[in-house]
């Protein structure tokens, strides 16, 4: 992590609208799961493990602001992984191409999904999260700090499950609100959309370092396009005559808006000096301008 952008987050810290109670939940969680099991001298990144059949994994929303991730290992001998620094959680019906009949009803209705991913399709919302496990990781080896390229390492014995609770938030706005019953599967981030920015907030979430709610109103504004006027539009419906209520508070919005330009920030300081190269403008270019 830059040194400027882990200070301006510090303060917002101090100001107590980045780091809710919520969230500090769920790294206490994780570490209480793994205090029994001893790491193995390996870590192994968890898809990888996957893809080499020595792991199963179920990916179960709660809602669109946390989900449960269930690791079983399939081998006899005990495992140390290291869950993504970012994670997506996609419908299965909407990954086979055959999402569409779940309907709309998601936060705000009608809204945008102008995402790199929208191609997924269907009604239920896609998700996105972190596995940082609020910079604690498991037995005490955290997921390091920006541009570490890892989530939480967590040890698990042969042949048993183990499951984690982690924060999320929704990445197409007015989908349908995820549930435990519906089918979804854990995917890599960046299969999703390639956007680094979004990875940034992804990962500070993740970490702990910032409220759910927070990290909502950012992700729907880069992601999805959301104004800030729209944002602060939004209303919670209360039934029974209750008078409804502003989704985010005044002092969210603030916040989102400046972790968003952070997270600009981080993302250019972490684009490869080539790539920073070819997005210049030439002066060529200046003057046929």
């Amino acid at each position: 992590m830059s040194r400027v952008f882990s200070m301006l987050l510090s303060g917002f810290v101090a100001c107590g609208v980045i780091v809710s109670p919520e969230n500090g939940s769920f790294a206490a969680e994780a570490a209480r799961a793994n205090s029994a099991s001893a790491p193995a001298s390996v870590v192994s990144d968890l898809f990888e493990a996957e893809e080499r059949q020595e792991v199963s994994i179920k990916y179960i929303p709660n809602n669109s602001k946390s989900a449960q991730i269930i690791v079983t290992n399939r081998t006899r001998s005990p495992q140390t992984l290291r869950l993504p620094a970012t994670f997506a959680g996609v419908p299965v019906l909407a990954q086979m191409g055959m999402g569409g009949g779940m309907g709309g009803g998601g936060m705000g209705g009608g809204g945008q999904a102008g995402f790199a991913g929208a191609g997924i399709g269907g009604g239920a919302q896609a998700m996105g999260g972190g596995g940082g496990f609020g910079g604690q990781g498991m037995n005490g080896m955290g997921g390091g700090g920006m541009g570490q390229g890892g989530g939480g390492a967590f040890s698990i014995p042969p042949e048993r499950s183990r499951t984690f609770r982690v924060p999320t938030v929704c990445l197409e706005y007015g989908k349908t609100e995820p549930s435990s019953r519906m089918p979804y599967k854990l995917v890599r981030a960046d299969s999703f959309s390639s956007d680094p920015k979004l990875a940034v907030v992804l990962e500070i979430l993740g970490r702990g370092e910032l409220s759910q709610k927070v990290a909502q109103a950012a992700v729907w504004h880069m992601a999805n396009g959301l104004s800030w006027e729209k944002l602060a539009a939004e209303k919670i419906d209360r039934a029974g005559g209750i008078p409804d209520e502003p989704y985010f508070s005044q002092a969210e919005l603030i916040a989102a808006h400046r972790v968003v330009g952070l997270a600009t920030e981080e993302a250019r300081r972490r684009q490869p000096e080539s790539s920073a190269s070819s997005d210049a403008v030439s002066p060529g270019e200046y003057s046929a301008q």
